[in-house]
């Protein structure tokens, strides 16, 4: 019997083909998705002398019907700008002011946590359709940050837990979902 396949390439070939059933890249929602929801982050500019400022978007999606809790981590050489966060969705503007506002217990990193209910993202009023929205919001550089992170976490918000207390310092449960690089130099 004659084999039309080597082994190694019978392999290679299987191999190739479990890879792309699996899909790839990161976020994508749709119907299966199940995570809190789909995030990912940007920043213009990511360079900025130290009094100037970079504008943070985040782009949100399949928002979780609980709502999210939406965290934002960057380096203490920045600042968040008071009054500088609005959600846009459906080309509507909300103001919002973040629920935290801190600094990590080993002062390297600063939190900003957002609560976010899924009908902020209902278009007039109507059932939730997968509406996208955008938080953005801005930051200042204070001091040098060589190879900064601006880092982007969302987690279902707990329905049992008041959102005065949901998020802690001490276990900040943060596992970024993206991230965008901020360099900060002397202006």
């Amino acid at each position: 019997m004659k084999l039309l396949f080597s082994p190694p390439l019978l392999l290679c070939t299987a191999l190739l083909s479990l890879a792309t059933a699996c899909g790839g890249g990161g976020g994508g929602g749709g119907e299966d998705f199940v995570g809190a929801a789909t995030v990912s982050i940007r920043l213009q500019p990511s360079t900025i002398d130290s009094g100037d400022r970079t504008q943070v978007t985040i782009d949100i999606g399949d928002v979780h019907e609980n709502g999210i809790a939406l965290k934002v981590r960057f380096p203490d050489g920045l600042r968040y700008v008071p009054s500088s966060a609005a959600l846009e969705v459906n080309d509507e503007e909300s103001k919002l002011t973040p629920s935290v506002n801190a600094l990590a217990e080993d002062d390297s990193s600063i939190y900003l946590v957002f609560y976010l209910s899924q009908s902020l993202f209902r278009r007039g009023g109507a059932e939730y359709q997968g509406e996208m929205g955008s938080l953005k919001l801005q930051l200042e550089g204070r001091t040098v940050v060589r190879d900064g992170k601006v880092e982007v976490d969302a987690d279902v918000d707990d329905p049992q837990e008041s959102n005065e207390t949901e998020f802690t310092l001490s276990n900040p449960e943060f596992a970024a979902e993206d991230e965008a690089s901020i360099r900060v130099i002397e202006g």
